[in-house]
């Protein structure tokens, strides 16, 4: 718990001091509810209490200026603060904590261990997001923890190193950010590039992040949820949801889509609560419109895909047919990021602008042609790739560990002569 609060603190004491404050609050209402059985209540304090932190350390100072522009007669306050590290993340933990213990399916922590749930280092930042009734026996096992086959998680770190210094930040480097950054000067074959590399480079980047906090924390004795499962092998986009940020949509799904109604109430009001539900993952990654676009888009997509089940159920597919459907589902995901990723909505609308003006003689004559060549191929080959890769650590986690050392550093030795300079951006941590 110390380690965990000292590494917030390193990167902003206020932070620190912020998600104590919450922690504090939280454990006190989950002792609330437990002893008075009014969940009711709890809810509605837990929800006060979420939506005014949000307010005043993520959304206010974020929509200070515009709203001030809006009523130029009051001089609004301002929070000189940044937004708290982790916070996005460690109300989600709240929310498991508290909706466990109303559920009776825990009883309320001690106070040292409700502390560290909440602040868990490696998981903090990014996720992936611990649910209380999984991380908890951890914390409060009886037996100490044991260190199993320490050749996995110091595997699991190194590709996590590939995938963040040398995949991640040679992409971003090298296509993302010179595109996204000024897309008025790219050509519209350099916004396709960009779009695609972009994707990879946040499969790369929070990928191999989940990597490493998951190994930390398995050097630590803890187990985390899995987080990705192939998400580009998905053959359509609720099969995506399956596979990306496994945490947060089996969250969105048990803690906002459920209690909706999720698809108890018809399939009008199922497709409703799923828009609804998309919408607000997209706010909470981020205060602009564009991440509500990103949220709102996802969410169409998926209620296109419920009526496409309904009225046209999908027949045995063959090899042909799957990739077609990985090609299309992929293609909606792109279309979807480039909202993410865009600084506002005007830079998006300016890259599908210039996306549409692209000519089919430029696919033959430009050189970014071979570029697009070359992710159609690695899109192909990926599923299998990804499979190669799991039985690869499988065979690696049995060489005997003197001589474990060599072919580990002749790995680590390759992945920094061929990253590009500098710490690689972890892209989740700006949530």
């Amino acid at each position: 718990m110390i380690a965990s609060y000292a590494f917030v603190a390193w990167f902003s004491l206020s932070s620190a001091v912020i998600m104590l404050i919450y922690s504090l609050l939280i454990y006190y209402l989950g002792l609330f509810i437990h002893k008075t059985n009014k969940s009711r209540a709890g809810y509605s304090l837990l929800a006060l209490l979420i939506i005014g932190f949000f307010t005043a350390f993520k959304y206010y100072p974020a929509a200070r200026e515009s709203l001030q522009t809006s009523f130029s007669q009051i001089d609004l306050p301002v929070v000189n603060i940044l937004v708290p590290l982790g916070l996005s993340f460690y109300l989600f933990h709240s929310v498991s904590y508290i909706v466990s213990i109303a559920r009776k399916e825990i009883a309320p922590a001690r106070l040292v261990s409700t502390l560290l749930y909440i602040s868990f280092f490696p998981s903090v930042v990014s996720g992936p997001i611990n649910r209380a009734s999984h991380f908890l026996p951890q914390i409060d096992a009886a037996t100490p923890r044991r260190l199993g086959n320490i050749q996995k998680p110091v595997c699991l770190l190194a590709l996590a190193l590939a995938k963040l210094f040398l995949c991640s930040a040679w992409l971003a480097g090298q296509y993302v950010n010179p595109v996204f950054d000024s897309p008025e000067s790219a050509t519209p074959l350099q916004l396709i590039v960009a779009v695609y590399a972009y994707a990879w480079q946040i499969y790369f980047n929070f990928s191999g992040y989940t990597h490493l906090v998951t190994a930390l924390a398995a050097l630590l004795g803890f187990s985390l949820p899995v987080n990705f499962n192939a998400p580009y092998q998905a053959k359509n986009l609720s099969d995506f949801w399956a596979r990306w940020h496994i945490s947060l949509s089996t969250f969105i799904r048990d803690y906002i889509y459920i209690p909706l109604g999720g698809n108890r109430r018809g399939f009008m009001r199922k497709n409703i609560n799923l828009l609804i539900a998309m919408a607000l993952s997209g706010l909470w990654h981020g205060t602009g419109v564009n991440f509500i676009l990103w949220g709102a888009i996802h969410g169409i997509g998926l209620v296109i895909f419920n009526y496409k089940t309904r009225w046209l159920p999908g027949k045995h597919s063959g090899p042909v047919r799957l990739l077609l459907s990985r090609l299309l589902t992929f293609h909606f995901i792109c279309f979807a990021w480039i909202f993410f990723r865009a600084s506002d909505v005007a830079s998006a609308w300016r890259i599908l602008s210039g996306i549409g003006q692209l000519s089919f003689s430029s696919l033959l004559s430009a050189p970014e042609g071979a570029t697009i060549l070359l992710f159609f191929i690695f899109f192909i080959i990926y599923p299998r790739l990804y499979s190669l890769r799991i039985r690869v650590g499988a065979l690696i986690c049995r060489i005997p560990w003197l001589y474990f050392p060599l072919p580990l550093a002749l790995f680590l030795t390759l992945i920094f002569f061929f990253a590009p300079a500098g710490l690689p951006e972890f892209i989740y941590a700006n949530f």
